[in-house]
């Protein structure tokens, strides 16, 4: 699993590349929830190729970390990009954001 984080203007993107099962799961939890601060942030999903129970469960410790900072005025968008969307989403992708998307 490779985490990888850029900054585009004020908003912070959380790119996700590999699988996320029992031998990844902690360790994107910790590390994403970690740098959950109060800028805005993408979460990226695209790259993701797998979530097994335990990257779900990891997915919503993280989203449950990202309501808590939303409280503090911070702002976070999942960008699934093809995968199946059961946490909030908002619409924002980190290809919006950059200008790559086409609709």
């Amino acid at each position: 699993m490779l985490i990888s984080i850029s900054r585009d203007d004020n908003i912070k993107i959380i790119e996700l590349d590999g699988q996320i099962d029992v031998k990844t799961s902690d360790e994107v939890m910790e590390k994403v929830t970690a740098l959950l601060d109060e800028k805005p942030t993408i979460i990226s999903m695209g790259k993701v190729s797998y979530v097994s129970s335990s990257g779900l469960r990891a997915l919503l410790m993280i989203a449950k970390k990202a309501k808590a900072q939303k409280e503090k005025q911070n702002e976070i968008h999942w960008d699934y990009s093809g995968t199946i969307s059961i946490l909030p989403i908002s619409g924002k992708t980190a290809m919006h954001h950059r200008g790559q998307a086409h609709d």
